[in-house]
């Protein structure tokens, strides 16, 4: 049953919470160069790529989930929110 902040959530947010969930138990046993390799060629990957390009500011979530490495803020992006 879902809480009332839980059906408030952005449909994206949700759908990043869930490929996180999927993601974690697959990558994170990796070794970064082989992490990288997964990032660039997974399905998986490229679906929480296209919502952090929509949404950059899930990056801190997917930080504290998969670590900084994994998901790297396009430069744009970074730059964009030190201004």
């Amino acid at each position: 049953m879902s809480t009332p902040a839980n059906q408030n959530e952005h449909p994206d947010h949700a759908q990043l919470r869930s490929l996180l969930e999927q993601a974690k138990p697959l990558m994170l046993p990796l070794y970064p160069e082989q992490q990288k390799i997964w990032t660039a060629e997974s399905p998986l990957a490229q679906e929480i790529r296209s919502i952090l390009a929509q949404h950059p500011e899930y990056y801190p979530e997917i930080r504290a989930v998969v670590g900084g490495g994994v998901f790297p803020e396009q430069e744009g992006q970074a730059s964009a929110k030190k201004n």
